[in-house]
C-alpha cells in the first residue's frame, strides 16, 4: 500500500461535511496568464468599438482629437436648444393655449432637473465609464428632442381662430366671421363636443416638461464628467486648450439656434403638407403659427448619430498610461488623506459617517463666515433671476414692443445679445488676467460691469406706439356690432380705414369680403369718408385683414438691438473675474465645495424662478385672453406699454439688489497679504517660489 492511499480523501470528506471541495477551488490549479496575454487584454480595453467589435480601421478615431470633435458637436447640439425653446415661446403659447407663466415653467424645468441630476451624474462619473456616460446622456437628449416635437403629431392639424380663408371659397363657409343680423348679442359656443378644447391642449405642458428632463441629461454629463474625461486623456499643458475649444463651440449653439428657429418659424406649422398662404394666413398675421417643431427631430437625429461614436470610446484612450505615470511622480493629496483614513480604522463605520456630516456642517459654516463670498453669491444669484427671465422671453418681448413677427424677433435677438455675450467672455478673461489676483480689484470690476449692464434695462422703455384697439375687453362702449351675433372669443383682427384695429370682421360690422384683395367692406363700425357708415349713405367703408401697422421710427430698432449687444457684452465680461474672485474668497480646501454651493444657490434663487416670475409679469400685461367654454387659454392681445414697464421694473429692481450685494461684498472684503505680494512679484517679473529657493 502506498503512502498516499492511506490518506483520507479530502474531497470526499468535504462533501460529507457539506463543505466545498478544497482541491477544486485552489488558485494554483488555475493557469497563469503570460505577460503577452495581459498586455493583449490591456490593449483590448483601450480599443475603439462596441460590444467587442473593435476592428483595426475604427482605431483611426481612437484619439483625443476625435473625442474633442464628437464632444464639441454634441455640446453644440445641446446648447442650440437654449435658443430653440425661448425662440418658440410665443408660438407654443398660441398653439397649446398656455399662459406665459406656464411656458416659463417649461424653461425653468430644465434647471430644476439639472439641480437634481447633475450631483448624481457627477458622483457616478467618478467611478463609471465616463465615455459611455457621456454617450448615454447624448442619446437621452435625442429621445427628449423627439418627445418635445411629439405634441405636433398628437394634436392634429392646426385650425386658425375665426376660420381660414381658402381662395375662391364662398362666404357661406365662414358664417361666424362676418356680421350677420341676429336677435342674440353673441353666438353660443358649442361645448362638450368631440372637438378638442383649449384646456386639453394646455395639458401638453407636461409632455414638454418630461422632454426637458431627457434633454437636460446631455448638458449635465457633458460639462462636468466630459471635461474630466478630456483632462484625463490629454497632456496637462493642452488640457485648457481642449476645454476652451469645447466651450467655444458650445457658445456658438445659441446664436445659430436663434437664426435657425427664426427661419423655421417663417414656415407654416403644417408645412410641408400646407403652406399657410393657401389658408389666407401670412407670417405677419397674429393667428400665424410657425413651424416650431421641425428643428427638434433634426437635433434628435444629430444627437443619436453623435452618441454612437461617443459610446465606442474606451475608458482610457491609448497613451493615457504615460500621462498617469507622469502624474504619479508627484505626491497626491488624495492618497495622503486616504492613507490617514485607513490608519484610523476604515471608511464605512458609523463614527466616520457622523464625522463626515459634522465636517460638512463645519465647511458650510466656514463658507457663511466668509462674508464677501456669501454676499457675492447672493448678488449673483439675484442677478441670475433677472438675466435668466429676460433671456427666456427676450424674443417675445421684442415682438410685443415693436410689433415684429416672431421670426424677425428671434433672428435679431440671435444677432445681437448672444454674440455680445460670447465676445464679452473673451474680453473679460483678458481683463481679469490683467487685474491679477487682487480680490478688491476683481470685486470692483464685477460691481462695475453689473452696474453698467443693469442700466441697459432702460432700453425696454422704448416701444412703437400702438393704434387704438376696439376689442370687447378694452372698449366696452362699442354698440355698432351688437346686432352681428359676434362671439366674444372670436379673434381675427382687421384694420379699419380709420386706423382702428378691430377684434374681428364681425366686431367691425363688416358684411362682405373680397377674396382677391383680402379686403372687407360694408363695415358698419368703421367710419368712411368722415362719417359713420350706415344704410342712409352710399359711402362704403372697408377694413384690411390683419392687425394695424405701428408707427415706429427708423432709429428705434437699431438703437434697441445695439444696446442689447452692449448689455450682453458688458454683463459677460464679469464672468471670468467672478470665477477668479470666488476662488480667492474661500480657503483652498473649500473651493470645490464653495463652487458647488454657489452653483446650487444660483439655480434655486435665480435661474429656476426667473422665467416663472417674468412669465407672470407678462400675463399681468394681457388685455385680451383666449377663452372657450369658460376656460382661459393664451393671451391674444398685450398692452405693449405695460410689457415694457414690467420688464424694465423687474430688471432694474433685481439688478439693483444684486449690485447692492456685490458692492457690500467689495466693502467687507479684506485683501490677503498674498494678493499684494503676488501682484508685486508679477510686476517685478519674479515668482514667489524662486525667491524662496534663493
Amino acid at each position: 500500500m502506498s503512502m498516499f492511499s492511506s490518506l483520507p480523501d479530502l474531497r470526499q470528506t468535504a462533501l460529507n461535511q457539506t463543505a466545498r471541495p478544497l482541491l477544486d477551488t485552489t488558485p494554483r490549479y488555475q493557469p497563469f496568464k503570460t505577460t503577452d496575454q495581459v498586455l493583449e487584454e490591456k490593449k483590448g480595453s483601450l480599443r475603439f468599438g462596441w460590444f467587442g467589435f473593435t476592428p483595426d480601421f475604427l482605431q483611426f478615431f481612437n484619439t483625443s482629437r476625435w473625442l474633442l470633435f464628437f464632444m464639441s458637436i454634441a455640446a453644440y447640439v445641446d446648447c442650440t436648444t437654449m435658443a430653440f425653446i425661448p425662440g418658440i415661446v410665443s408660438t407654443l403659447e398660441k398653439r397649446f393655449e398656455m399662459s406665459s407663466s406656464q411656458s416659463g415653467f417649461i424653461i425653468s424645468s430644465s434647471q430644476i432637473f439639472a439641480l437634481v441630476t447633475v450631483p448624481i451624474i457627477t458622483h457616478i462619473g467618478g467611478k463609471a465609464h465616463k465615455g459611455k456616460l457621456i454617450g448615454i446622456g447624448v442619446l437621452m437628449f435625442g429621445i427628449g428632442s423627439f418627445l418635445f416635437a411629439s405634441p405636433h403629431y398628437w394634436t392634429g392639424p392646426y385650425k386658425a381662430p375665426g376660420g381660414t380663408y381658402v381662395m375662391n371659397m364662398t362666404s357661406s363657409l365662414m358664417p361666424n366671421t362676418l356680421c350677420q343680423s341676429s336677435a342674440n348679442a353673441s353666438s353660443p359656443e358649442q361645448c362638450g363636443g368631440s372637438a378638442q378644447s383649449y384646456s386639453s391642449l394646455s395639458n401638453y405642458l407636461y409632455v414638454f416638461v418630461v422632454a426637458q428632463f431627457f434633454i437636460c441629461l446631455c448638458g449635465g454629463p457633458m460639462f462636468t464628467v466630459g471635461v474630466a474625461y478630456l483632462d484625463e486623456n490629454v497632456k496637462k499643458k493642452v488640457s485648457g486648450l481642449y476645454v476652451a475649444v469645447l466651450y467655444t463651440v458650445a457658445c456658438v449653439g445659441p446664436s445659430i439656434g436663434f437664426l435657425v428657429i427664426g427661419q423655421l418659424l417663417s414656415l407654416y406649422v403644417e408645412w410641408p403638407s400646407e403652406d399657410g398662404y393657401s389658408a389666407g394666413l401670412t407670417p405677419w398675421d397674429p393667428r400665424w403659427i410657425g413651424n416650431w417643431w421641425l428643428g427638434f427631430p433634426v437635433l434628435g437625429v444629430l444627437a443619436i448619430l453623435i452618441a454612437v461614436p461617443l459610446l465606442a470610446f474606451p475608458r482610457k484612450l491609448p497613451g493615457s498610461e504615460e500621462l498617469e505615470e507622469e502624474e504619479e511622480e508627484l505626491p497626491k493629496k488624495v492618497d495622503i488623506i486616504k492613507a490617514e483614513e485607513e490608519d484610523e480604522g476604515g471608511f464605512c463605520s458609523k463614527g466616520k459617517t457622523i464625522e463626515g456630516l459634522k465636517d460638512l456642517l463645519r465647511s458650510l459654516r466656514d463658507l457663511i463666515k466668509s462674508y464677501a463670498f456669501s454676499l457675492l453669491t447672493l448678488g449673483v444669484s439675484i442677478d441670475a433671476m433677472s438675466y435668466m427671465g429676460l433671456f427666456a422671453f427676450a424674443p417675445k418681448v421684442c415682438e410685443l414692443l415693436f410689433g415684429l413677427s416672431v421670426m424677425s424677433s428671434s433672428t435679431y435677438f440671435g444677432l445681437s445679445m448672444i454674440p455680445g455675450a460670447a465676445v464679452g467672455s473673451l474680453v473679460g478673461g483678458w481683463i481679469s488676467k490683467k487685474i491679477g489676483v487682487d480680490c478688491k480689484k476683481l470685486l470692483l470690476f464685477v460691481f462695475a460691469t453689473f452696474l453698467l449692464s443693469g442700466l441697459a434695462v432702460l432700453v425696454f422703455l422704448m416701444h412703437c406706439p400702438e393704434t387704438h384697439k376696439a376689442y370687447v375687453s378694452i372698449d366696452n362702449s362699442m354698440t355698432c356690432s351688437s346686432e352681428c351675433a359676434c362671439a366674444d372669443s372670436l379673434y381675427d383682427p382687421v384694420c379699419g380705414e380709420n386706423g382702428v384695429e378691430y377684434q374681428s370682421p364681425c366686431h367691425a360690422g363688416c358684411a362682405a369680403f373680397n377674396y382677391t384683395t383680402m379686403t372687407y367692406s360694408d363695415c358698419s363700425c368703421v367710419p368712411a369718408g368722415g362719417m359713420q357708415s350706415n344704410v342712409s349713405t352710399n359711402v362704403t367703408s372697408f377694413a384690411l385683414q390683419g392687425a394695424c401697422p405701428r408707427n415706429c421710427g427708423s432709429y428705434v430698432l437699431p438703437v434697441f438691438f445695439v444696446v442689447l449687444f452692449l448689455m450682453g457684452f458688458i454683463g459677460s465680461t464679469a464672468g471670468p473675474a467672478f470665477t477668479a474672485v470666488t476662488l480667492r474668497l474661500v480657503p483652498p480646501k473649500l473651493r470645490s465645495f464653495g463652487l458647488g454651493m454657489q452653483w446650487t444657490l444660483m439655480r434655486i434663487i435665480g435661474m429656476i424662478p426667473g422665467p416663472i416670475v417674468y412669465g407672470r409679469a407678462l400675463d399681468n400685461a394681457c388685455v385680451q385672453w383666449q377663452t372657450s367654454c369658460g376656460q382661459r387659454g393664451a393671451c391674444l392681445v398685450y398692452d405693449s406699454r405695460r410689457v415694457g414697464l414690467f420688464v424694465f421694473g423687474l430688471g432694474l429692481g433685481l439688478r439693483f439688489v444684486g449690485v447692492a450685494f456685490c458692492f457690500l461684498a467689495y466693502l467687507v472684503c479684506k485683501p490677503t497679504p498674498g494678493d499684494t505680494l503676488e501682484n508685486d512679484d508679477d510686476k517685478n517679473g519674479l515668482k514667489p517660489g524662486k525667491e524662496t529657493e534663493a
